[in-house]
């Protein structure tokens, strides 16, 4: 159902993102690392899920988008998990994973079914490159996929830019996909092009998400009332063109929302989008500790603005001079983060929808 909000893993719930997933798949089968990048709500989840189907490898999931690691162990029963929804999968290699984790000092395997656990009272830690190993040994090629891998970055007693440079350089039977909406800060956990990064200079591909057309936006959203039987009507349907700008989740929340109250207002549907918005964007700025980001983002909201205008603006708002450097940095984290991009020397908000809410930051 193209309306679902559930990630997607079949290809007629992919939205004719077809070239995309030809090529993801080929990256899939023949890269070592592949990574997966666009803004926020334009499909990436559901892309990375389909194309781990069809590429017929093996996988691994691990979504890091909605949990805090604050110790070893959580990171450990992410990699644990995702190993047993492996194992529950329909795998021809079951029994070499099985027969190859066998012998780990402090790791529990049943049989039947099968399934793998964690001791960690009076036991040696089990290591997580120890895990990739032994999967490695298997001898048959398994992807790690990581969603939203940037968040990584917050776990800073474990190096996974160091565990990625070891499986790349040391482990020739797994492929890394890792999934990114905060593109700048996923290059920059990467390290891809710094030449003191341990991922320096390592090879690697790319698939970008992107906006639908107007015409696509349309489509999609009739495809779906008709899916449903729902008779949408058509200014409802071009004002949801219109003002989503081909963001597909935005347009998926609205059909599904539409859907779930059988028919409802636009303008409800749309103060209840801004409102999940905001509260994304209030949690951001209080993440980001400085009230200054809410500044910038009230501004933009309203118009696009060059680097010296934001500028003058911020400091209108404080009453007082700012260092240029500290204006240029508050903005690159914007960038990084995904809120914001820099088009034509002018920066805007990405996202429609966060246009909107940043008025009532």
């Amino acid at each position: 159902m193209l309306f679902s909000i559930e990630p997607k893993s079949r290809r007629e719930d992919l939205y004719d993102f077809n070239h995309e997933l030809e090529v993801l798949v080929k990256f899939l089968r023949g890269s070592r690392l592949t990574l997966v990048t666009g803004l926020r709500r334009t499909g990436k989840t559901s892309l990375m899920r389909v194309a781990l189907n069809e590429a017929d490898i093996d996988y691994i999931y691990l979504d890091v988008r909605f949990s805090v690691y604050t110790s070893y162990r959580d990171v450990l029963d992410l990699f644990v998990k995702a190993l047993n929804d492996l194992l529950r999968r329909e795998s021809s290699i079951i029994d070499k994973i099985i027969n190859a984790l066998k012998g780990i000092e402090g790791l529990k395997i049943s049989l039947n079914p099968p399934e793998i656990a964690v001791k960690f009272r009076g036991k040696p830690r089990v290591s997580i490159t120890d895990l990739l190993t032994r999967l490695n040994d298997v001898g048959e090629l398994v992807v790690i996929a990581v969603d939203e891998a940037q968040e990584l970055r917050k776990v800073n007693w474990l190096r996974f830019d160091r565990l990625f440079a070891y499986v790349f350089d040391n482990l020739t039977n797994i492929r890394l996909v890792l999934s990114g909406s905060q593109v700048g800060l996923l290059y920059s956990f990467l390290g891809l092009h710094d030449p003191k990064a341990p991922l320096f200079g390592r090879a690697y591909m790319e698939v970008k998400t992107r906006k639908l057309s107007p015409d696509e936006s349309m489509d999609f959203l009739e495809r779906g009332f008709n899916q449903l039987g729902i008779n949408c009507p058509k200014d409802a349907l071009e004002r949801a063109v219109e003002t989503f700008d081909g963001i597909i989740g935005w347009l998926t929340y609205f059909g599904y929302t539409y859907a779930m109250r059988g028919s409802a207002d636009f303008d409800e549907i749309m103060k209840d989008a801004v409102q999940l918005a905001l509260s994304e964007l209030r949690n951001l700025v209080t993440l980001l500790r400085s009230s200054r980001y809410s500044v910038i983002l009230r501004a933009l909201a309203r118009e696009s603005m060059p680097w010296r205008l934001i500028k003058r603006r911020l400091e209108d708002y404080e009453g007082k001079e700012i260092n240029a450097a500290t204006i240029s940095e508050l903005l690159n984290n914007l960038v990084n983060l995904g809120i914001i991009e820099k088009v034509d020397d002018y920066y805007r908000i990405s996202d429609p929808v966060y246009r909107l809410a940043a008025e009532y930051l």
